[in-house]
């Protein structure tokens, strides 16, 4: 790396810091003017914000990172301008390209870095502030009893419960069928229980459909391996995605769609946990030679002109992320679609920014 560059990423973090610990503070003092009534109605002590905020931290700075990248590039290339030393750069025969080049390259690193934050910082940070928020949430009373439950398996498999207790990992009012080309076999249950990596059945029939007739088998206690179903996909809406990793929330998707169910709103949210981390590189790209247009521009205007800009980034984000929810686009164009739009819009200035 270069004397020149070296100076440029220096400028760059300097402004990076800066905005980054600004958004964070605005960030923490406004969610804390609007909750401070409900901290002092639940009597919550001052360690216990604390902490609270500690948890809060690792979701803030995900969210405002891009934020602080578009201003610190702002803060960065009009000092450069404001100093000449953009001027002195050319003169010595060095372009936009080569300038902004090396913050391109630290703006990919900090996105790669914000994809792990996102993936193994975040989603713990999320759950202790959630177990902060709600202590006495736990799976009692009707939390603790789920009823009137069907699951679609693998092999043609339809799992139904009248009631399943979450706690002892039991269910009663139990049919299991199996379809093919109609019903093909039917066991009845009074209990399933979960135990050693299995289901159980207790004191039930088995019915089996054959050309010669129904066959009856009654049993004590009948144990079927075939089933994949585990007692997380009749207890998932106790851990929203927020609070799950990557591998987790696709493990998720995949069992509530082979289930039945519409997992729309998890596959925009498994996307979105490689789009948003990934729009720190995108900001930059299109940050940058913004900066580099706005000439001696002083530093309300740049503020200005970054809250607009993520107003309408963000704006963006949201509006791609209801799409995907609703099924109006693809989950995949939902959240990568304002990092496409901006990434182009940023290839053109750059275009077309004088060298």
């Amino acid at each position: 790396m270069t004397i020149l560059s070296r100076y440029t990423l220096g400028r760059f973090c300097g402004s990076l810091a800066l905005s980054l610990t600004a958004f964070v503070a605005i960030s923490v003092v406004i969610h804390l003017v609007e909750h401070i009534s409900a901290f002092l109605d639940r009597d919550i002590g001052l360690g216990v914000i604390v902490m609270f905020y500690v948890y809060y931290l690792p979701y803030i700075v995900i969210y405002v990172l891009p934020m602080a990248m578009l201003l610190a590039g702002l803060f960065c290339m009009g000092e450069l301008i404001r100093n000449g030393e953009l001027l002195a750069m050319k003169a010595m025969g060095k372009s936009l390209y080569q300038v902004v080049f090396p913050l391109h390259l630290f703006a990919l690193g900090i996105s790669v870095f914000a994809v792990l934050w996102a993936d193994r910082v975040v989603p713990r940070a999320t759950a202790r502030r959630a177990q902060i928020e709600q202590p006495r949430r736990s799976l009692v009373g009707p939390r603790g009893v789920r009823r009137a439950l069907v699951l679609r398996d693998e092999g043609g498999w339809v799992f139904s419960m009248r009631e399943f207790a979450v706690d002892e990992m039991r269910g009663r009012g139990v049919v299991l069928d199996r379809f093919e080309d109609g019903l093909a076999e039917r066991i009845r249950a009074e209990e399933v229980v979960w135990e050693n990596e299995h289901w159980t059945f207790l004191n039930g029939e088995r019915r089996i459909r054959t050309p010669n007739g129904d066959v009856f088998l009654p049993f004590v206690e009948r144990r079927v391996p075939s089933i994949t179903l585990l007692p997380e996909d009749f207890t998932r809406d106790y851990r929203p995605e927020q609070h799950l990793s990557y591998t987790e929330l696709s493990d998720f998707i995949h069992r509530k769609e082979r289930n039945g169910g519409q997992a729309l709103r998890e596959r925009v949210a498994r996307h979105m946990r490689l789009a948003f981390p990934f729009s720190n590189f995108v900001i930059g790209l299109f940050g940058l030679p913004l900066a580099s247009r706005m000439r001696r521009s002083g530093r309300p205007l740049q503020v200005g002109v970054c809250l607009f800009t993520c107003f309408a980034f963000y704006s963006c984000i949201q509006a791609g992320r209801v799409m995907g929810w609703n099924g109006i686009i693809d989950p995949v164009w939902g959240a990568w679609g304002a990092n496409l739009l901006f990434a182009l819009l940023g290839v053109i200035l750059l275009v077309r920014t004088r060298k």
